[in-house]
């Protein structure tokens, strides 16, 4: 729900106060790109996805129509051993209650519900790697060593057994073709309609996407200074899933003093309301695609990010800062500037409590 330039301007405000979050990050670059990895291959914000993750697979969230993430998983499962292998801390996810109920339980907001009944954090298990079935209007790349074939779009360049790429017009365009919008979410929109695969191989599909464009991730063994740089990113992605955690129980919170339920109305309106506040907000900082930072999106722990991807997403978060202003006086239909005001201020002490309990 958060558009990038709400996450960019969390970023920008924890780092640049004394809290926990800036005294422990060394890569500003690195954390601002992990800001916006989890949104990366959903397929809506970065072009050229060819094989697209559920939402609910890269935001550890329930499909519902808002859905809110599991942070507190996420930081089970990817910050905290990253932590242990710095020696920031031990590894152990405690601190202010983790719950990994889709809220954390230490944010303490009355009301907020969570989407999923609580479970143990030695419960938690990695995403199983189990192959996509094709489905309409998809066939399936062949398997290579080992790994079992995931999902392509009919039209999108595959890699054969013999690791020859078919040439092929992307998202079914033909020769001539300029790009297309419709297109590309005609292509993106399977994988995050609810009747889709429930069970997904993030990293399965990232090595595709990898393929699709010629081995596209720069091949590198992360050096121990590096580590540092990953453990940032990391810690980016997770504030991005806190960020989106309180963000969308607010606005479910919202909905139900209004009692109303979702509908494409409260969308349009609630949707449009975001718009306005993420273009009120001054910002200036976006990552730059630097040799480091791809060399580090590549090993990122939940599923590699190809190289091309980086770009993309650099270039876009150059735009979105660069015309990041309101014509006129934001106005909204729906929520109020009380609202974003508080859930904004929310977030951001939050993070800075949450990463003080948990190192």
């Amino acid at each position: 729900m958060p558009s990038w330039n709400i996450h960019i301007a969390h970023a920008e405000g924890l780092l640049a106060k004394d809290g926990p979050v800036a005294r422990v990050v060394r890569d500003r670059n690195a954390f601002l790109f992990g800001n916006l990895i989890p949104d990366i291959y959903v397929g809506y914000m970065v072009p050229g996805i060819v094989h697209p993750i559920p939402y609910r697979v890269t935001h550890f969230a329930k499909p519902e129509h808002i859905p809110k993430p599991r942070e507190a998983e996420f930081w089970v499962q990817y910050v905290a051993p990253t932590l242990s292998e710095l020696g920031i801390a031990n590894g152990r996810a405690g601190g202010g209650g983790i719950s990994t109920d889709g809220v954390v339980d230490a944010i303490g907001a009355a009301g907020s519900k969570s989407p999923e009944p609580s479970i143990a954090v030695d419960e938690i298990a990695a995403v199983p790697a189990v192959a996509v079935p094709a489905a309409d209007g998809i066939v399936a790349v062949p398997a290579a060593d080992g790994i079992a074939a995931a999902p392509a779009a009919v039209g999108v360049a595959t890699v054969s057994a013999a690791g020859e790429e078919a040439a092929a017009m992307p998202f079914g365009a033909k020769p001539g073709d300029a790009g297309s919008l419709a297109r590309e979410v005609a292509h993106v929109s399977p994988a995050h309609a609810p009747t889709y695969e429930l069970e997904f191989d993030p990293a399965q599909s990232a090595r595709f996407q990898e393929e699709a464009f010629d081995g596209a991730v720069r091949a590198s063994a992360l050096p121990a200074a590096a580590r540092h740089s990953l453990f940032d990113m990391v810690l980016g992605a997770w504030t991005h899933l806190l960020a989106d955690t309180i963000w969308n129980s607010r606005v479910s919170d919202y909905l139900d003093v209004l009692g109303e339920k979702p509908s494409k109305g409260f969308r349009i309106k609630k949707q449009g309301d975001f718009d306005q506040f993420g273009k009120s907000l001054a910002i200036d900082a976006f990552p730059a695609p630097t040799p480091g930072l791809i060399d580090t999106a590549a090993q990122f722990p939940q599923y590699a990010i190809d190289e091309r991807s980086v770009y993309f997403t650099c270039a876009i978060a150059h735009e979105i800062v660069r015309t990041n202003h309101l014509a006129a006086p934001a106005s909204y239909r729906l929520l109020t500037e009380e609202f974003f005001a508080a859930t904004f201020d929310e977030v951001q002490h939050a993070a800075e409590r949450l990463m003080g309990e948990r190192l």
